[in-house]
């Protein structure tokens, strides 16, 4: 028979009954044996806390569902709170009060763990090398010590997303073919007819950050020195790489509104913007933001960067963070027992890849599971067949070590005026360098 459910009120009033039932009963029941001890009943074992910090709807918090079903006696908690990255610095200035993981972008991570603020990893990780392309693992080791402050986490391979049945419709083949000769005529023939093929802001940090970087990336430069001592920007790679965004800008072809903001996908629901330079977890974003709209997301796939001459890589990175554990964080055992899992194990790989990221570990990289796997964006196309392949398109060259973001900034101030004319390549660059070199050797790795 199927128990009745007891409300709150009858519950309380048994619970008094019962007490003195039990008092009663407790009278009346014989004495233990002469020997016998009574035993306390044994109190719940307290569960060890793991803090971890990241943005809402984080792919991390679904590795955690299969981490605690694996180690229940750990409680994962996980607030997600605002301006984390400033509370994480307060935070460790202090001492006290740190999650006991946190998820840092590649460039936060080098600057944290230059100033010895973060936990070594080393001699957990370089048992894993092999399972981690060299660009990822490197953009978790501080360069002047050699020693690891993260877990490599997202791929962050890149890709000219496009749709497919709008460049058929105007007779436009395979982009994968194309040079940038090629994709820079072709952009500035579709802006005549209202239709963009890149996002191109005309001021603000995504000018730096990917417009420039990416094309650094593919002609195999770097802005800083691998040893990171040194600013490379306005090299001949730099040159050209500024060259190239250069002709990006003056096609025409490149749509001025905010990364991820409403005018954007708006432009892509209205079939105006058809084609971006992307990372891999921006597929997520487009769908959230376009699978509502009446009519479908349209053909969409990826292709190749553009190719060319000096070009040696046809991917980028983009963002790309890592997991990485605060020297003053409470749990640093348990910290490194779930980064093993979550990044470092197919189990755990394939929970953080069912939203969001692409995690860099090989074994999951070359598994059914990965390579057959559809999404609303692509529909039958196998998409993740080409983030594998992009995976082999990534530098061995580029870092993004401390001081990194001194460039970047720079970058931001001086860029309007090279895309304007107002000052050349050349000049413009070495401008970069100067107004960087104080803020970089101010937060640069002492060798």
């Amino acid at each position: 028979m199927k128990a009745s459910r007891m409300s709150r009120r009858e519950f309380l009033r048994l619970s008094a009954t019962t007490a003195l039932g039990a008092a009663f009963i407790a009278a009346c029941a014989p004495p233990a044996a002469p020997g016998e001890v009574e035993q306390p009943a044994k109190a719940p074992e307290k569960k060890r806390r793991l803090v971890f910090w990241g943005h809402d709807d984080h792919p991390i918090d679904l590795a955690a569902t299969g981490f605690v079903k694996k180690y229940p006696e750990i409680e994962w908690v996980s607030p997600h709170p605002p301006e984390r990255g400033a509370k994480l610095t307060a935070a460790m200035a202090a001492g006290t009060g740190c999650p006991d993981l946190f998820w840092a972008e590649a460039t936060d991570a080098q600057d944290w763990g230059c100033r010895g603020l973060l936990t070594d990893l080393t001699e957990h990780l370089l048992p894993e090398k092999d399972n981690y392309h060299p660009l990822k693992w490197n953009e978790t080791v501080i360069p002047t010590t050699g020693r690891n402050i993260g877990w490599p986490g997202d791929l962050s391979v890149s890709g000219w997303y496009y749709r497919a049945d709008i460049l058929e419709e105007l007779g436009y083949g395979d982009p994968n073919a194309w040079t940038y000769d090629d994709f820079i005529n072709v952009a500035s023939e579709l802006a005549k007819q209202g239709k963009y093929t890149f996002l191109f802001p005309s001021s603000g940090w995504y000018l730096a950050r990917p417009i420039f970087a990416y094309r650094v990336h593919q002609l195999g430069g770097s802005m800083v020195s691998q040893d990171g001592q040194t600013i490379t920007v306005a090299d001949e790679v730099g040159i050209e790489a500024m060259r190239l965004v250069k002709q990006l800008w003056d096609s025409g072809g490149g749509l001025d509104v905010g990364w991820l903001q409403p005018p954007y996908y708006a432009a892509m629901k209205a079939d105006q913007l058809i084609g971006q330079f992307a990372a891999a977890w921006e597929t997520g974003f487009w769908e959230s933001n376009l699978t509502a709209e009446e009519g479908g997301l349209g053909q969409w796939r990826v292709a190749k960067f553009p190719g060319g001459p000096n070009i040696k890589y046809r991917s980028g990175v983009f963002g790309g963070a890592q997991l990485i554990c605060p020297k003053c964080a409470e749990n640093k055992e348990d910290a490194v027992l779930f980064m093993k899992y979550a990044l470092g194990s197919l189990e755990g790989a394939k929970l953080c890849g069912e939203w969001g990221i692409i995690p860099a570990y090989r074994p999951y990289l070359e598994s059914d599971h990965f390579l057959q796997g559809k999404t609303a964006l692509f529909g039958e196309w196998l998409h993740n067949q080409f983030w594998a392949g992009q995976e082999k398109e990534l530098s061995t060259v580029y870092v993004r070590p401390a001081g990194w973001n001194a460039v970047l900034k720079a970058l931001e101030e001086v860029m309007p005026a090279i895309l304007n004319d107002e000052v050349s390549i050349e000049e413009g660059l070495q401008q970069v360098v100067e107004l960087a070199t104080p803020d970089f050797e101010r937060t640069k790795c002492a060798a």
